[in-house]
């Protein structure tokens, strides 16, 4: 935990009981508001770095760095560490804390100061919860081999009909839930996981009608790890789906949470593979919690013509997309007879668009215009709702629009006219060339040559300052949106020769690691971001090029990753 500038009340202190401790945390609070505790201590597992923070009557924040493996273990998994080790020698830094110094310390750790519960301190130096504890697992060793054949009798027909029925009876008798554990590979103590039980019972206790019948354990034991299997049967009072399903979360939640106390007890990391819930016989998994259930079809429209499918809790921002989307494309001239905006993800969306429409455009100019409103609608919603969104897929269907009776005959009309007009001005050119040659003055048609790419060359300097300020704004829009990196910032420089404008690109970016569902970090290598930026910048300057009729070509693209 981070302490704000802080010289120590007392430093490097022994104790060796339980009282000193007490004595001296007592004496750290006596002289201001709370007490900070920096507490070094070992035992036969590994070494300990503890820190807790106090005020006059309860814990506020406690986390343990395990020195060995370097594993932080944070708010309750640190507290029973500590308890567990009171009354073994430990070094102590303490440190006495006013009011102001208090509130920084807590702001300044606000993310342990949520996970850690607030207990007395009186319960804190006891160690009676550690005592409560330690009778607990005797009572727990001698039914541990009468489930441990359960299984074995029935693996095939084990989980619904059985499961039903052995939870009510063992809540009945003593309300303690069934433990069984099952080992391949190898084996580890059986302590161990019930402690592990312990843990997820005693937290799921708190949730209101809630209960827990049976708890088994496949372990997979490997060299240093532990690959496990928990499923968790039990019971809740309510028959609401909803609440059900908000039960089930928080159980798989506090299953992967607690998973740390295998490695603190049995010195074997726990690699979580599959968690399951069942509570009143349905059955619940991480990816299909995430996956199923709250998405919304309908329409958005009065008519019906425009029909979309989201997430429920992210519908209203996604309704409006869609009609601001239909409605900028019949302003452009564009019928709309019908669209189904597809939108799958859960944290991260793609839109998927299938449209019948009437257009006065040729097919390829249609797409395209449907393809640029519906992304630069999706990059403004998406910094709106601070989610990554992006275009998947665009079907376009193509209706050919009636022809009026009287139109064949007007286009032969201008067709003609056109050809008249266009006759004359060839025989034009040619008389004023032959006119010019028999003036002897030939040398005006370099001249005229040079008038005409200075034209060209102001024509393009007006379309080029506007297309690389839209080129800017939207590589910068593009790339704060880059996932699994952070933008800083962007530079582009530009250079014009003859009618090709060529650019160097330099963007930075700070690259940061996304926990996993377990508490593993995903890491994706620099050269594939690297390689995401550069392909968005490209398909940027193609975008724009084309908008603005423009040859915009990157002689350089440089993207910096720290």
């Amino acid at each position: 935990m981070q302490l704000p500038d802080k010289t120590p009340l007392v430093e490097n202190v022994v104790v060796t009981s339980k009282k000193d401790l007490t004595e001296l945390a007592k004496k750290a609070l006596s002289e201001g508001k709370g007490a900070f505790l920096k507490v070094f201590a070992k035992d036969q597992r590994g070494k300990y770095y503890i820190t807790i923070l106090l005020d006059s009557s309860k814990v506020l924040a406690a986390e343990c760095l395990v020195v060995d493996n370097k594993q932080t273990l944070v708010g309750e998994d640190a507290l029973n560490l500590f308890k567990a080790l009171l009354g073994k020698p430990m070094v102590v830094d303490a440190y006495s804390l006013d009011e102001i110094e208090m509130k920084l310390s807590i702001a300044e750790n606000l993310d342990v100061y949520s996970e850690t519960p607030k207990i007395p301190l009186d319960e804190l130096f006891s160690g009676s919860a550690v005592q409560v504890r330690s009778k607990e697992v005797p009572e727990a060793k001698e039914p541990a081999p009468k489930p441990e054949p359960v299984p074995e009798q029935k693996p095939v027909a084990e989980k619904k009909p059985g499961e039903k029925a052995v939870p009510k009876p063992a809540q009945k008798s003593g309300g303690k839930p069934e433990i069984v554990v099952s080992f391949t590979g190898g084996k580890l103590p059986e302590e161990a996981f019930k402690k592990y039980a312990e843990h997820i019972v005693r937290e799921v206790r708190k949730m209101k009608g809630v209960s827990i019948d049976k708890i088994e354990f496949d372990a997979n034991v490997g060299e240093g790890v532990v690959y496990l299997n928990v499923h968790v049967y039990g019971s809740a009072g309510t028959g609401d789906r909803r609440n059900l399903e908000v039960a089930e979360r928080r159980i798989l939640h506090i299953v992967s949470k607690h998973a740390p106390v295998i490695l603190r007890e049995a010195e074997h990391k726990p690699i979580l593979r599959d968690i399951s819930v069942v509570l009143n016989g349905e059955e619940a998994r991480p990816q299909e919690i995430t996956l199923k259930d709250e998405k919304k079809t309908g329409a958005v429209t009065k008519d019906g013509r425009v029909k979309l499918s989201v997430l429920k809790d992210v519908w209203p921002y996604f309704s409006n997309f869609a009609r601001t989307v239909v409605q900028e494309l019949e302003t452009a001239g564009i019928k709309v007879d019908s669209a189904y905006f597809d939108v799958k993800g859960w944290r991260e969306f793609e839109v998927n668009l299938s449209i019948v429409v009437e257009s006065p455009f040729d097919r390829a100019t249609t797409e395209k215009t449907i393809r640029t409103v519906l992304t630069r609608h999706v990059k403004e919603l998406s910094r709106s709702i601070g989610r990554y969104i992006t275009v998947h897929s665009v079907e376009v269907e193509l209706v050919e629009k009636p022809s009026l009776g009287h139109a064949p005959a007007k286009k032969p009309v201008a067709s003609g006219k056109a050809a008249e007009v266009l006759a004359k001005k060839a025989l034009l050119e040619k008389e004023v060339e032959k006119l010019l040659k028999e003036a002897g003055i030939d040398e005006l048609a370099p001249l005229t040559e040079q008038k005409k790419k200075e034209a060209e060359e102001t024509l393009l300097k007006s379309r080029v300052e506007p297309a690389i300020e839209t080129l800017k704004n939207r590589i910068r829009a593009e790339l704060k949106l880059m996932p699994r990196v952070i933008f800083k910032w962007l530079k582009i420089n530009h250079e014009v020769h003859g009618t090709t404008v060529y650019i160097d690109v330099e963007a930075s970016f700070v690259k940061e690691n996304v926990g996993g569902l377990f508490g593993a970090y995903s890491g994706v290598s620099d050269e594939k971001i690297k390689k995401d930026v550069v392909d968005v910048i490209n398909r940027i300057i193609r975008e724009v090029s084309s908008e603005y009729s423009v040859a915009i070509k990157p002689r350089s693209v440089n993207v910096i990753l720290r």
